[in-house]
């Protein structure tokens, strides 16, 4: 039997294609600092997550199974800008929290979780503005900071690249249901 060669269900005038243009990232400090807003982010990732394999061996066989799961970094790119304000402080602020730059004598850096992580949510919108998917990234902090290459002969802007390391991952499907199914019984 011939399979049908349109589009199928993609192409469906219900379905609502999820864009790379229409998404924020920003971070809340959990009271512990300034937040970094969203307003200020160039590019940012979803995250990834690595499922280690575990191999199991008998007689002159093997096979494979899933093992621990983890969470690998992200990079998110912020402007670096300056309005004579407030800026993004929240990011200058945050970065020093971790690893106090400012203070070349004392590099100073936090010891309580709470005073260098954050929350980061991303989130994807549709064209109206309706949230579609969140993320949230828990106990999210700087693991390494980029503040970026400067050139006479370049009209970009200067930027701040951030690695960002977080614990754990929590997932809404902001458009109903979620993709869960337990499977975890013996019938």
């Amino acid at each position: 039997m011939p399979i049908a060669m349109g589009l199928g269900v993609i192409g469906g005038p219900e379905v609502i294609h999820k864009r790379k243009f229409r998404w924020t990232f920003a971070v809340d400090r959990n009271g512990a600092g300034s937040p970094v807003p969203a307003s200020f982010v160039k590019l940012a990732a979803r995250p990834n997550l690595t499922i280690e394999e575990t191999e199991i061996n008998y007689l002159n066989g093997k096979v494979f199974i899933p093992g621990k799961g983890t969470w690998e970094t992200i990079t998110v790119t912020y402007y670096d800008v300056s309005t004579g304000g407030e800026d993004n402080i929240g990011l200058w602020s945050w970065l020093a929290d971790v690893y106090d730059f400012t203070e070349p004598e004392g590099l100073k850096q936090n010891s309580k979780r709470r005073c260098y992580t954050g929350t980061g949510t991303c989130k994807l919108y549709d064209g109206c503005g309706n949230s579609l998917e969140t993320w949230k990234l828990n106990d999210c902090w700087p693991q390494a900071v980029n503040f970026g290459e400067l050139d006479y002969s370049s009209s970009e802007e200067v930027t701040i690249e951030v690695t960002v390391r977080y614990a754990s991952v929590k997932y809404t499907n902001d458009c109903g249901g979620q993709p869960t199914t337990y499977c975890c019984s013996c019938k």
